[in-house]
């Protein structure tokens, strides 16, 4: 039960001390004055009333106007009560026993602030008394009683009950019409809301055990409570065991929405363009900054949730929330969730994007990972891929990443940096047993004469950074490229040591691969691979590639060192033009190709940030780290 149902009680309470005040034979003309003295003394708050009428008999009619009850002196506003009107009836033997039983409650025009002061007291409002101004101690488990009145009938409109976190944080509910019933103490209490949420309508029905219990502290209380907003349905059934805090909470939660907006609304971004299909089963636990959803299952879009568990931790005054813990997809389609989902797949440049941007003051502070059997992000498709994401003030690291793609395992970690005009990126990626003509057709590249598996180290960084495709296109790369067995096309060992003998027999079939060795280094696009060595049982390949991802063209010079053959010249090759449609001719024959083979016969070393990298090694001898 939310905390605005203790509204009917409270203001009731305030007129069980008014009728007390009459029954203790202080009849006045001006009621008004001697109830608001009377309550103040009994609650230890300034209280003022501008009406009251009093009619005696078996039951007892009240009538308040304009109630005005103080708020704790660190309260965010004067008054913790207002009131318009209160209709009620009250059974007079039940004031004598301590089990108030009222009738006919019409509350109108209320607005109560439910708030507790800032941190270290983190004291609340709605305890009242001296004791409730002093330093509290050590919280204890409720026992005893709570004070509650008997509802047979209850009606409340017009009104509104805000909560605000000792964060600062304002919930507020407003009630256009409530209606609370029970027969009696001993069975259901059931409500019925028309109301809003921050501003987004709400209704909501609810069935509750028996007020008996609910006096109870300390004890569960169990609740069944449907609620509704637009396209949103939301079902909690459990207990909770502190009414008037809303805390305590255990409970199954269900929860549909078609499009997230009612969602978005209740968390006040009401013009947010997000509008995912969300659907929620699981168990929900709140006690005290803790709230709690753990063993849940559901889908995000097109996306199913295997399981989930997340907390939502509120902070204290001044400091963010915190949302920590996993989830698990069978598959995340990261297409429908940032684009459309009746889109078909698009191309990775002009299809959907990852916005990287870095808040200086993020609220709440988020530390959480990610995984999934498989994700879709615009043409490409990855295997049990899992991410781990932590984020402070102006700063989100990749603590780790990992996934399967066209069979070759990757491992990442990295970080974003808030910049002046955008992100800074920086990142290493590792890539294992990636085949070498599974990556060829990915690229769209003509087939290769190389066969294996390569392993590759990247090293990234990029400036400015707006999103993950930017960076992608944008980044500096500095990168090893190994492998340690695979094949090479004897035909093309054949063109780079231009074997006289090749003129009257047509080599075919592999030649083995012992090592591949390059490295590379890009930036926005434009990049070279040197140096780029070839070893194989057919003899040795020296070469130097210079590319531009931008236009799709390449230029690559090569050699043979060490041919195996008496008929072998070993004159310089080069391949140049497309990546779909390239064209050979002898290097030394252009000025653009003795250039390039003399900038690849200089170049005999690894850079020093890719020293460790070991596939390929055997393809390093006489090469030597640059210092």
């Amino acid at each position: 039960m939310p905390r605005w149902v203790w509204l009917a009680g409270s203001v009731l309470a305030v007129s069980a001390v008014a009728i007390g005040v009459l029954l203790a034979g202080l009849p006045h003309y001006n009621l008004a004055h001697i109830a608001s003295d009377k309550i103040s003394a009994s609650l230890g708050r300034k209280t003022q009333i501008g009406a009251l009428h009093v009619r005696f008999g078996r039951w007892v009619t009240v009538d308040l106007d304009n109630l005005h009850l103080a708020n704790i002196p660190q309260g965010s506003r004067a008054d913790m009560i207002n009131l318009k009107h209160l209709h009620a009836q009250i059974l007079l033997s039940s004031l004598f026993n301590g089990q108030m039983q009222a009738r006919d409650v019409k509350i109108d025009g209320f607005s109560g602030l439910f708030e507790r002061t800032p941190t270290p007291t983190r004291e609340p409002n709605w305890r009242f008394g001296k004791k409730a101004s002093s330093t509290p101690s050590k919280p204890k488990e409720p026992s005893g009683k709570i004070w509650f009145p008997g509802l047979r009938d209850a009606a409340i409109t017009d009104s509104e009950v805000i909560y605000r976190s000792a964060h600062g944080h304002s919930y507020v509910t407003g009630l256009k019409a409530v209606a609370l019933h029970s027969t009696s103490d001993t069975a259901p209490l059931v409500m019925n809301v028309n109301g809003a949420y921050n501003g987004t309508p709400v209704t909501l029905q609810a069935n509750m055990q028996p007020i008996d219990v609910l006096r109870q502290a300390g004890k569960p209380y169990g609740t069944d409570i449907h609620a509704a907003s637009g396209d949103l349905s939301l079902h909690l059934n459990g207990t909770m065991t502190d009414l008037f805090d809303f805390d305590g909470i255990d409970a199954k939660l269900d929860l549909q929405t078609a499009t997230s907006r009612p969602i978005m609304a209740f968390a006040g971004e009401a013009d947010s363009k997000i509008t995912q299909p969300v659907t929620l089963s699981g168990h929900f636990t709140h006690k005290g900054d803790v709230w709690h959803l753990d063993h849940t299952t559901g889908s995000l879009n097109e996306s199913p949730i295997s399981t989930a568990d997340v907390t939502f931790t509120e902070g204290a005054k001044g400091q963010p929330d915190k949302v920590a813990g996993s989830m698990a997809f069978s598959r995340l389609n990261l297409n429908a969730l940032l684009g459309s989902p009746s889109e078909k797949p698009k191309t990775s440049t002009s299809g959907i994007d990852v916005p990287l941007l870095v808040p200086l003051h993020p609220d709440p502070l988020i530390n959480v990972t990610l995984a999934a059997d498989t994700v879709l992000y615009n043409t490409l498709v990855f295997n049990q891929a899992q991410i781990s994401v932590s984020q402070m003030p102006g700063r989100v690291d990749v603590n780790s990443m990992k996934m399967n793609w066209l069979g070759a395992s990757i491992q990442a970690s990295g970080h974003l940096l808030a910049g002046q005009k955008g992100t800074r990126v920086q990142a290493t990626v590792n890539v294992d047993n990636g085949d070498i003509d599974q990556f060829r057709k990915q690229a769209g590249f003509s087939p290769f004469p190389v066969g294996g598996k390569l392993n590759i180290r990247v090293l990234t960084h990029a400036d400015n950074i707006q999103t993950l495709n930017e960076a992608s296109r944008q980044a500096n790369v500095t990168a090893a490229v190994g492998m340690n067995t695979g094949t090479i096309s004897r035909e093309v060992m054949d063109i780079a040591t231009t074997d006289v003998g090749a003129l009257f027999r047509q080599s075919k079939g592999k030649a083995s691969v012992s090592c591949l060795l390059g490295a590379l280094k890009m930036q926005q696009g434009k990049g070279v691979v040197q140096p780029l060595r070839i070893k194989s049982d057919a003899g040795s390949i020296v070469g130097k590639a210079e590319f531009d991802l931008n236009k799709k063209a390449f230029e690559l010079v090569f050699a043979s060192n060490g041919a195996k053959g008496m008929l072998a010249m070993e004159i310089p090759v080069m391949v140049s033009g497309s990546f779909s449609n390239p064209h050979v001719g002898l290097a030394k024959w252009s000025d653009r190709g003795r250039e390039l083979l003399k900038e690849a016969d200089m170049a005999s070393f690894l850079p020093p940030e890719l020293k460790s990298f070991t596939a390929g090694s055997a393809c390093s001898h006489g090469m030597s780290v640059k210092q």
